[in-house]
């Protein structure tokens, strides 16, 4: 029997089926990340030898059905106390477990339907320290050296519109890139991981830098009264709450 051929939106929409099938697998059954990258490498070989792509995605669904279904029997044959159930959850679990739990606080900003919870908290605390915190900081730093005219804020600033303002495109310049990436067809996952790695440590080095500055402000001007130390306070506590949150404090410029 002929298989129809699919449109590109349709391939589109059962890959992502078939990737979402797969972290579902993963994750409900503790099996190794390995079998999704399996299936990424099978998809790109289909695409290289030019393969007909909705005979191919028609037995990749097979295939990931399949190895839920076997997996559903297994444990419906198994009665297994609830206790028991939680022992099954690796260290890793837990930790990723705690990790998303400390930033689920911050604003989840939306940049595509597939991208990293991480790249979108991350945004969404810088959106919050630019709205909610930067104006503050013009009249904390007015009678330093650090004034918001100074070349240091200027090019703080002009940092923090490139990797945290929302611009007409939905994302910052900075994560222009990122975006395309996602929206390509094929994807190259290689790359959009290097895009995350690089956009995390462009973030963390600003941060680092940023809170440097304000903690050396905040211990050498005290005394001066030039500004309510609790405001400043406060400032360095976010930044510092984002560092810990999103475990960035080693990932700061060697010195």
């Amino acid at each position: 029997m002929q298989i129809k051929k699919l449109t590109p939106g349709e391939i589109s929409d059962v890959i992502e089926k078939i990737r979402k099938r797969y972290d579902e697998y993963i994750y409900k059954y503790f099996k190794p990340k390995i079998l999704k990258g399996a299936f990424e490498d099978r998809y790109l070989d289909a695409l290289r030898n030019n393969l007909d792509i909705s005979s191919f995605l028609l037995a990749e669904i097979s295939v990931i059905e399949e190895l839920i279904r076997n997996e559903e029997e297994r444990v419906a044959a198994v009665t297994v106390e609830p206790a028991q159930k939680e022992e099954k959850k690796t260290l890793a679990d837990k930790v990723l477990e705690e990790n998303r739990k400390k930033i689920e606080k911050y604003e989840d900003v939306f940049i595509h339907q597939d991208a990293r919870e991480e790249i979108r908290k991350l945004l969404g605390a810088l959106n919050e320290l630019d709205v909610k915190y930067w104006g503050g900081l013009a009249t904390i730093l007015r009678n330093t050296p650090y004034s918001m005219n100074s070349i240091t804020m200027i090019n703080m600033e002009a940092q923090l519109r490139y990797l945290g303002n929302v611009t007409s495109e939905g994302v910052p310049q900075r994560l222009e890139r990122y975006l395309a990436m996602l929206k390509a067809f094929p994807r190259d996952y290689h790359a959009l991981d290097r895009e995350e790695k690089e956009y995390i440590l462009e973030v963390s080095f600003f941060l680092h830098d940023l809170l440097d500055l304000l903690v050396m402000v905040a211990e050498g001007y005290e005394e001066k009264k030039n500004f309510n130390k609790n405001d400043l306070d406060e400032i360095i506590k976010y930044i510092s709450g984002i560092i810990v949150d999103f475990r960035l404090k080693d990932l700061k410029r060697k010195k």
